[in-house]
């Protein structure tokens, strides 16, 4: 595989971070980047990469206890990590973003939060996987904020932060903003005076979430499986070519098994019906495209017990050599974590 297109399947990984299994993809720049784990990083979810000048830190104006945000209102937001909640003052507007909603730059679910005086600009709190940061230009200090320690980071000496990570044994929520230059210095004191607010309660989950894992992907047909969606009931299930072949087309069917984690090893989901089967439908995966299959497993494994789960679907490549059709069969599995629901 060239350069090019490897660089191409791994910012695919990104792009989908947010939307189906949300990978991890550690990349330079002037900005911060989200997901969950890169799949050429052995490193771990917990890992968060720093790269920084020496520049001079720039000491964020911290709020005063008796904030405005202590009297707005309390919104919140539910995942399958944990349930965001802050107070948001009348002055400001605010949506909350559910999982698979696809309106987040980055994370997996949040609150989208802005000024009602802006002419333009948002800070988006969300929740994620992993938070890794590199680049030039980038100092960062840790403080306390909303009761807990909380990282600021300011690129290339801006007057205010670029992103707050809150949290440090694992940053799972973050605050980071896009296209504020028009906030008043009003503004971004009564965002830090939100921000002090913000409640993230473990104990608060719901719904569930794809994970990448090393079988997820096979680089010999070019292809990556995710899922998104994910409920006690089913998922959906989404097949990527990422480069270009040059042998037959790439086939799945409707055909899967579910595996549950216990302890530190897999298990076979038990069925709830014998003599199983499946339709015999192939689905085509397009060069360079995606194709989707929602999967809905009650008739066959019923509801789904909070847990980690592991899917398992086969893809076809059919090829010709010489009088004799050979149809190689590639195994690809995607883990999913199913958290407790409303």
């Amino acid at each position: 595989m060239g350069t090019k297109n490897k660089r191409a399947k791994r910012l695919f990984g990104c792009m989908l971070g947010g939307v189906i299994v949300p990978f991890a993809l550690l990349a330079c720049g002037k900005k911060s980047v989200i997901g969950n784990s890169d799949p050429d990083d052995s490193r771990g979810d917990d890992m968060v990469v720093e790269n920084t000048d020496t520049l001079e830190a720039v000491s964020p104006k911290l709020p005063d206890s008796t904030s405005e945000a202590d009297g707005g209102k309390l919104t919140s937001v539910g995942g399958p990590y944990g349930q965001i909640s802050v107070k948001v003052p009348a002055s400001w507007d605010y949506r909350a973003v559910s999982m698979d909603d696809d309106q987040l730059m980055y994370g997996l679910y949040g609150l989208i939060l802005s000024p009602n005086g802006a002419e333009d600009g948002q800070i988006e709190l969300f929740c994620t996987d992993m938070f890794g940061v590199c680049g030039t230009g980038l100092v960062q200090e840790e403080t306390t904020l909303a009761g807990d320690i909380a990282r600021f980071g300011t690129y290339d000496e801006h007057e205010h932060w670029d992103f707050i990570t809150f949290g440090k044994e694992r940053t799972q929520v973050v605050a980071q903003h896009t296209n504020c230059d028009s906030w008043t210095d009003e503004m971004w004191e009564e965002a830090l005076s939100i921000l002090d607010t913000m409640h993230f309660d473990t104990d608060k989950t719901e719904g569930g979430v794809g994970k990448y894992i090393p079988e997820s992907e096979n680089d010999e047909i070019s292809v990556m499986m995710s899922v998104k969606k994910v409920s006690s009931c089913g998922l959906v299930v989404s097949f990527r070519q990422y480069d270009e072949r040059e042998t037959g087309e790439l086939v799945y069917g409707e055909g899967y098994t579910l595996e549950r984690l216990n302890g530190e090893v897999w298990e076979a989901v038990p069925m709830v019906i014998d003599n199983a089967g499946f339709h015999d439908e192939g689905y085509i995966i397009p060069e360079n495209g995606e194709s989707e299959l929602a999967i809905n497993w009650e008739w066959l494994y019923g509801k789904l017990s909070p847990g980690t789960y592991k899917i398992t679907k086969m893809v076809w490549d059919s090829e010709e050599e010489g009088s004799k059709t050979m149809i190689p069969v590639y195994p690809l599995s995607v883990q999913f974590i199913l958290a407790g629901e409303k």
